[in-house]
């Protein structure tokens, strides 16, 4: 075997072993006690739907696509008189906030994902 397969052979299997699972977690922290009703897919995936009571949670595994960056996770959230869709994981968008868990409060304004710095739910974004 040439020392350039060895190598490639070798790096292959380091960025195999790379792959660490992410910890995914949506709590419903709408106002007024309403039911989060939560329906999330990806391309390859569709993890059903879920009706979480007020601080009721959703929580899933996956392993991020290191070699082909396109892991991405949606999911629609609908409670009464509202209905909208945000990328719960986004590759790109994710990969250094999401090393291990990528832990989501939903709330009428729109989702907030956890910060292991600060340990709150401060990074805060508008619906799609």
């Amino acid at each position: 075997m040439s020392p350039f397969i060895r190598l490639a052979s070798l790096l292959l299997l380091l960025l195999i072993t790379m792959c660490e699972a992410v910890d995914l977690k949506i709590t419903n922290n709408l106002e007024n006690g309403l039911v989060l009703t939560i329906h999330c897919k990806s391309k390859n995936d569709d993890l059903g739907i879920h009706a979480l009571p007020i601080g009721g949670t959703f929580e899933f595994h996956f392993e991020p696509r290191f070699l082909f960056p396109t892991t991405q996770f949606y999911c629609s959230m609908d409670w009464k008189g509202a209905s909208h869709y945000f990328d719960v994981y986004i590759y790109k968008r994710d990969l250094q906030q999401c090393v291990s868990n990528c832990w989501w409060s939903v709330k009428q304004a729109g989702p907030c994902l956890y910060n292991n710095q600060s340990g709150k739910y401060d990074h805060c974004y508008p619906w799609n």
